[in-house]
Order: C-alpha cells, then structure tokens, then sequence
C-alpha cells in the first residue's frame, strides 16, 4: 500500500505540474497541454484531501493522524511584477487536530521573502492552542507581552540563504539557465503526458453539458504512462535541465550524479513492482473543465487504491487532489521597511519573553541556581 500511494501521488502531482478539439480527447490533452504556457500572472490552488484510510494506517498512531487531512495551497504570482504570495491551509481530522493557515510573500526581484506575524495572532484556527500545548502556555504570553508584533513582518530570507547554501545556489547557476531548463523540461513532459492520452480510445473520453471533461484512468494506465515518463530519464537533454534545476537548489553536482542513477532505478523499481502486483487495483477519475484559451480552469483528480490481498478485508486508500487556476494576480500589500523585522530581533524578543515567563512561574529559583551543584 505505501509503494502504490508513492508512486501514484507522484504519477498524479506530475499531472497537476503539467496539468479545444472537436472531440472530449482532443479537448482534454488541448487543455493539459495548455498549462505549459502560464500567463503572466496568475492564481494557481492547489488541494489535497483524503477521503479514506486503510485500517493498517488508522491502527499506526503517526499515520491515523493523516484522517481527514486536508491541504489547500494557493499561489498568486506577478511575473512582470516578480512578486508572489502563497496561503497554505492545513487540517486534520485524526488524532491530533490541526486548523492553521500560514502565508508567505516573496519579492524575487529584492531577493526578499517575508513571513508576516498576524498570522500567529489570529484566533481563527487553533494554532495558538497548538503552539501553548508545545510551550506549555508560554506563546499566548509572548503575544500578550508584545501586541505590536501582530502588524509585522518576520525577514526570512537570512533562513532561506542558510538552508540553501545562497552561495553555491548562485554559483551552480543563474536565473536564466534554470528558466530555460525549466520551461524544457516542462514541455517534454507535456508532450509525453499529452501523447499519452492521444493514444486512448476516443471513447474514454467524455464530454458533460457543463463542458466537463472526464477519463478514467486503471492501473494499467497508470504504469504505462509511468513508463514513458521514466524514459525521460534517459534522455542526457532531460538528465542535464534537471542537474541546472536541482544544483541551483544549492546541491553538488557530485552529488546530484551519484543520486540520480540510483533515484531513477527506484522508480523503475517500483513500477515494476505495481506492474507485478495482481492483488492491487488502482483507479484515477480525472475532471477537467477547460477555461479561457482552452487552458486548464477546474482539475479534479480522484484517486481510489485498494489492496485484496485479504479477500475478506481489501485495503482502500482514498484521495482527492483538486486544481483551480485563473489569469489574474491579487497580491496583498508588501511590507515597508518600517514593519520588518529580522530573525534575529524576533528570536531575542522570545528569549526575553522565555525569561520573563519563566521568571514569573519560579521567581529567581532557576537563575540562583549553582550550576556546579547541579551534577
């Protein structure tokens, strides 16, 4: 069951990536074959929900926290302006209960990304609860101790450069190069996508009065276009757009060469593995509702894997992934200089806090204590 949810949420997230005739097929791969050619702005959202667990998952304490997760990430973006802004929604059902939603503004063209504190203060989900569950009550204090910060912005861009390595991102290769291999990459893996459902039968393909297009994609499906996708890999052109993509990610070209034989056998692997199974079915009913200019408007994918191994008791994971998009770019207002603040004046704001509460719980117990008793 793990390997069948890897591989197919690969398969199903290099639609999204990728993801009009006179016939439903024509429509449909017209419609796909769209999405590699993004406007200059856009709003792209993104969601994942799951519908249904196996019982081995739901006995898996960690997993059984998975019932009833759902993301939802949207994506405004203003290329002639080189900013974006991403809202990232996240809840769950299963053990442990999570309603949080996160956001994220980048200036690209100032090399600038800003994570803004209002969303630590706002009560509408329970990310306060969750934080004073980690913290013992601690983060409710900071933000009563310091209302100011919920009108500023938190520089992370400081983070991004130490995580990256900004050096040898810049290094391994600049803006335009990854640009290029970017949009290469895409447009091969369209045309494999799209000339994959061009060799359907016409029939598969249905048209509803609303203008929705449908398919319904079986295991076999699935494999075969995972095999044509899988042949990319040996394609030296493909091999080198994705060395220029990942090194400037701020990865070694050694290391990339050492991984990248050994990651495509994996997948290789695993297909093979899917193709060999006969105890596992898989099912993927994709929707599309083509927009302006034929593209891609609605997507909705829904995934059904089952494993009948156990006749009497089959193993079904369920998913649904669901795509909008429209040619427009709604960014909220950048910060100004004056309501930024870096990570290091927002990490010594918390010690402080971290002391006065502290403080305020044991007196002056734990800073009169001698150290060298203590052992």
């Amino acid at each position: 069951m793990k390997k069948l949810t890897l591989l197919v949420l690969t398969l199903v997230m290099g639609l999204v990536l990728v993801a009009c005739g006179s016939t439903p097929q024509e429509k449909f791969t017209k419609s796909v074959e769209k999405t590699s050619e993004p406007a200059d702005q856009s709003t792209s959202t993104i969601g994942f929900k799951i519908d249904e667990l196996p019982a081995t998952l739901k006995a898996d304490q960690s997993a059984a926290m998975l019932e009833g997760l759902s993301v939802k990430m949207t994506v405004a973006n203003d290329q002639k302006a080189q900013k974006s802004a991403a809202t990232i929604a996240v809840k769950t059902a299963g053990l442990v209960n999570i309603d949080a939603t996160l956001d994220l503004l980048v200036d690209s063209k100032a090399e600038k990304v800003y994570f803004p504190l209002s969303d630590l203060y706002d009560d509408k989900g329970n990310l306060t609860t969750l934080l004073d569950q980690l913290t013992s009550g601690m983060f409710s204090q900071i933000k009563e101790d310091n209302p100011d910060l919920a009108t500023k912005y938190v520089e992370l861009t400081e983070v991004a450069k130490d995580l990256t390595d900004e050096k040898a991102k810049k290094e391994a290769a600049n803006t335009k190069e990854v640009e290029k291999a970017t949009k290469d990459l895409n447009k091969k893996v369209t045309k494999t996508v799209t000339d994959y459902f061009n060799s359907l039968p016409e029939d598969r393909f249905k048209e509803g009065d609303d203008g929705e297009l449908t398919v319904e994609l079986t295991k076999t499906d699935i494999t075969k276009l995972a095999n044509q996708l899988v042949k990319l890999a040996d394609d030296k052109d493909v091999k080198a757009d994705l060395k220029v993509i990942v090194t400037s990610q701020g990865v070694s070209e050694e290391d990339f060469d050492k991984q990248y034989e050994s990651a495509v056998k994996s997948v290789k692997d695993a297909i093979k593995d899917l193709e060999d199974e006969k105890n596992a079915k898989i099912t993927i009913d994709a929707t599309i509702k083509p927009g302006k200019d034929d593209s891609i408007e609605n997507m909705t994918m829904k995934v059904k894997l089952t494993d009948t191994k156990d006749k009497d008791k089959p193993e079904t994971m369920a998913f649904t992934i669901t795509m909008k998009t429209t040619d427009s770019a709604k960014l909220p207002k950048f910060p100004a200089a004056s309501d930024v603040i870096s990570t290091t004046e927002l990490q010594k704001i918390i010690e402080e806090a971290t002391s006065s509460y502290y403080e305020s719980l044991y007196g002056d117990a734990l800073t009169g204590t001698d150290t060298d008793e203590v052992q």
